[in-house]
C-alpha cells in the first residue's frame, strides 16, 4: 500500500490508537523477527492466537502469515478442554495469547507440552511480551514466499457439537 501513495492512510483503529499502513508494516516486520529470529518459526510451523478482535490480534496474525506460519485462529471463550483438543489437532509449538486470556490457555499447556511457548501479545511492560521483544528488532522482514495453495489459516469451530473441527484456509 506505501508504494500505492497510501502509507499514511490508516489501516487498523481502536479507541485507543489509529495505525497507519507504514506503521503496521513496520509493527508486523518486528514481530516477524521475533517469530523466526527468538521463537524459531519455520514456514509451515503452526502458531495458535488467543485474542478478540483488537489491534495486536490482527499485528499478531498477520506476522505469523507474513513469517510463513500457519495461524491457528481460536475463540476468547474456550477453556482449557477445548484448547487442549485444538493442540492436539494442530500441533502449535508456539501461542501469542492476549494477556487476559493466559490462565486458560496455560491450563492447557500442562496436559499438552507440545505447546513450548507461550507470549503475551498485549502487555508493553512486562518483559518477554510480543511488545517488548519487537520493540527491539529492525523492521525490515521479508516475506517468507508461499504459494497460493498454501495453508495460512486453520480456523477452528467452537465443538458444540463433539471435538473442535479445523476449517482450513489457504494464503489464496
Amino acid at each position: 500500500a506505501p508504494e500505492k501513495g497510501w502509507g499514511e492512510r490508516p489501516l487498523l483503529r481502536s479507541p485507543r490508537m489509529t495505525l497507519t499502513y507504514v506503521g503496521v508494516r513496520d509493527r508486523v516486520d518486528r514481530i516477524c523477527r521475533v517469530l523466526v529470529e527468538d521463537l524459531g518459526l519455520l514456514p509451515g510451523n503452526r502458531v495458535l492466537l488467543r485474542g478478540g478482535n483488537s489491534i495486536g490480534m490482527a499485528l499478531a496474525w498477520l506476522a505469523v502469515v507474513k513469517a510463513g506460519g500457519v495461524a491457528v485462529a481460536t475463540m476468547p471463550l474456550l477453556r482449557a478442554r477445548e484448547l487442549g483438543d485444538i493442540i492436539d489437532k494442530a500441533q502449535p509449538a508456539i501461542a501469542l495469547c492476549d494477556i487476559k486470556l493466559l490462565e486458560e490457555l496455560e491450563l492447557a499447556r500442562r496436559e499438552h507440552p507440545v505447546l513450548r511457548t507461550i507470549v503475551p501479545f498485549n502487555a508493553p511492560d512486562q518483559p518477554g511480551s510480543l511488545a517488548v521483544r519487537a520493540a527491539g528488532k529492525a523492521g525490515d522482514f521479508t516475506a517468507c514466499p508461499t504459494a497460493a495453495d498454501d495453508i495460512s489459516m486453520l480456523a477452528f469451530t467452537s465443538g458444540t457439537t463433539g471435538k473442535p473441527k479445523a476449517a482450513v484456509h489457504t494464503h489464496r
